[in-house]
């Protein structure tokens, strides 16, 4: 049964080769290194669109970033979100977009995530929540919404990006992978705007309470 084996792989590596190399998922890493670079180091700034982004890390299947908006307006006020220093990139916020398969094994999608993280201090995590909650309603923003109690005291991590995936018609291509990834985040430029223009005057509203 070896010998078949070894026989068969012989006959036929060429064949699976091509397999291999086009296995689901083998688009993605390609279209990362496209868009961030080659081996980019954890806090490599990167414009995608009109927005800097900062380098966090990457998988097979995600790569994470944090908006530089973002990452300004809490750099002031860093100290007061403990539970974080070893969390994604060290912030209580984080982004990231990952690929994900149909069953199809061929075709799948893009998926944008952003996430409030463990701020061990659950009195400034709701604050920051609600912060970002307010602004939202206030501007009627679709794509924003958390989930309810998001803000509970037992609640670590809170999603809140809504319709926030595009189609990939082959996930083995680079090149559309790349395009989509670019276009799902620069898409949501609005929304990375307002949540840090909303950061920005919560987390000044709290250094002045102080």
């Amino acid at each position: 049964m070896e010998k078949l084996a070894r026989r068969f792989y012989r006959d036929h590596r060429k064949v699976l080769g091509l397999v291999t190399e086009r296995s689901p998922g083998w688009g993605f890493p390609e279209a990362v290194r496209r868009v961030f670079g080659a081996e980019p180091r954890p806090g490599k700034a990167v414009r995608i669109g009109n927005r800097n982004f900062i380098y966090s890390s990457q998988s097979d299947n995600l790569v994470s970033f944090l908006p530089a908006r973002w990452r300004d307006a809490v750099d002031g006020a860093k100290g007061r979100f403990p539970g974080c220093e070893k969390w994604w990139a060290g912030y209580p916020f984080i982004t990231w977009v990952e690929v994900r398969a149909n069953n199809d094994g061929t075709s799948g999608y893009l998926k944008l995530n952003a996430e409030v993280g463990p701020i061990s201090d659950h009195d400034a995590r709701a604050r920051l929540i609600e912060a970002v909650t307010l602004a939202a309603s206030a501007g009627d923003w679709q794509r924003i919404r958390f989930e309810t109690k998001s803000a509970d005291a037992s609640r670590l991590y809170s999603r809140f990006l809504r319709m926030n995936s595009l189609v990939l018609d082959d996930i083995r291509d680079p090149d559309e992978t790349e395009q989509k990834l670019i276009r799902l985040v620069t898409d949501f430029e609005p929304e990375i705007e307002m949540v840090g223009t909303a950061l920005l005057q919560h987390l000044r509203l709290a250094n002045n309470g102080n």
